[in-house]
């Protein structure tokens, strides 16, 4: 196996998130991940230091992704259109790079505080003009945060599929009842 000279802490990434999306997040692996750079294990010992650092790294490399797809479909709009435009973001990256987002959601914490970075930061600009207080706004992410990622999970296990009423128009109903949610709270400053 011919070596890869100048390895780098970004390209073991990226080549995880390749073998991720092409085989599974169940195929992560330090030898699969080694074979795949054509390297030897143990030279990934240089920019990871085991299995849970590098789903870790993974997890924080896709949610970089992910707030960049949700920044990108939310500018331009504000309010309520701005949070359909988040939601549809968040949910098109999870249909579109379900691997990905399984990597997400199942990997150790990478988000000690609870406030899923610049995910929030994108959702806080977009609540400003709601006046809620701090209690509310971070109440408010955590669960349009949860309401999202229950419907993606379901929606990716294959539940929606025999319904009656396609999918898409049960998010929608999900978007609008966070939206409503959302206006209850509108101006409430504690």
């Amino acid at each position: 196996m011919p070596k890869q000279r100048n390895l780098t802490g970004e390209a073991v990434i990226a080549a995880a998130i390749t073998l991720v999306e092409q085989d599974g997040y169940g195929s992560l692996s330090i030898s699969g991940l080694a074979g795949k750079l054509n390297v030897k294990p143990p030279s990934l010992y240089n920019h990871i230091s085991g299995i849970d650092d590098l789903t870790r790294q993974l997890a924080a490399a896709v949610l970089s992704r992910m707030e960049e797809a949700v920044k990108t479909a939310a500018v331009g709009r504000s309010e309520e259109l701005a949070i359909r435009a988040i939601a549809a973001g968040y949910r098109a990256f999870a249909i579109n790079h379900p691997e990905l987002y399984r990597a997400f959601t199942t990997a150790p914490s990478i988000d000690a505080g609870g406030k899923l970075g610049s995910l929030a930061d994108t959702l806080r600009q977009v609540l400003t003009p709601f006046g809620l207080s701090y209690t509310d706004e971070l109440n408010y992410i955590r669960i349009f945060h949860s309401a999202l990622h229950g419907f993606v999970a379901l929606e990716s296990s294959g539940f929606f599929r025999s319904a009656d009423i396609p999918a898409e128009e049960s998010f929608s109903a999900l978007v609008d009842s966070q939206i409503l949610i959302l206006n209850s709270l509108r101006g409430k400053c504690q």
